[in-house]
């Protein structure tokens, strides 16, 4: 069986002015920060794993994480 892990932090417009328009929610952010990635869409890094009869395999393990690594392979 494989299946597939995928964290993701999403910057939806309608759901964050809905949130900072809640007295209950609005102090959970901080407003200058949010507005460096407000329009990005979001970013999620996905993990797609093996379930073998004797172990996992993460078949992703190898594939560029950060943005250093990331803007390397889109060199080539």
């Amino acid at each position: 069986m494989v299946i597939t892990i995928e964290p993701g932090c999403y910057f939806i417009d309608q759901l964050l002015d809905q949130a900072l328009e809640n007295p209950k929610q609005k102090d959970f952010f901080i407003v200058e920060k949010l507005k460096e990635f407000r329009g990005t869409g979001g970013m999620r890094i996905e993990d797609d794993i093996v379930i073998w009869a004797k172990g996992n395999e993460n078949m992703s393990k190898d594939l560029p994480r950060t943005v250093e690594e990331i803007e390397a392979f889109m060199k080539h």
